[in-house]
């Protein structure tokens, strides 16, 4: 696979991503809807595979694209494709963090649910290393966390604190 068509496959992983928020399926359907959005000059399913389950190409897309990539420890081995991206408006962060997950063993980011393996959540700790009572996917804290710091570096967070 050339470095061209794995940029192209970058780039529509990462708006896949986008576009779903966040889709749990198998390898297989992931690469149908890639290979859709690419169109024509989409590569070969087994090239797209190949580099899907790459760590490096996982670890790209979280660190450049804000996309998580991973297969889950279900029983199927379905896939994980979730946003990271945060839009960077205060309000809008606010009322996501007031949203809360269905379950306890839903993902305080994404809402994915891991109800048969509760393992795969780690507890979000506080300033003080005590559990805050959300789990989040290893991939989802970061972008969970900087929710948070927007929503207590907003203008009106600051003037409430000083009075």
């Amino acid at each position: 696979m050339t470095s061209e068509q794995q940029l192209t496959l970058l780039s529509h992983i990462a708006y896949c991503a986008k576009f779903y928020i966040a889709l749990r399926c198998s390898l297989d359907k992931m690469i149908e809807l890639i290979r859709y959005s690419i169109g024509e000059a989409a590569p070969e399913p087994d090239q797209i595979r190949n580099f899907m389950m790459k760590e490096s190409t996982q670890r790209l897309l979280e660190s450049t694209y804000e996309t998580a990539l991973w297969r889950s420890n279900d029983r199927n081995k379905s896939w994980r494709l979730i946003s990271l991206a945060v839009k960077p408006d205060p309000e809008v962060a606010q009322r996501r963090l007031n949203k809360k997950p269905p379950s306890p063993q839903c993902c305080g980011f994404c809402w994915q649910d891991e109800s048969i393996y509760a393992d795969a959540l780690n507890p979000e700790l506080d300033v003080y290393n005590q559990p805050t009572g959300i789990y989040l996917h290893r991939q989802c804290s970061r972008p969970f966390k900087l929710l948070r710091d927007l929503v207590a570096r907003a203008p009106n967070n600051r003037k409430e604190s000083l009075l």
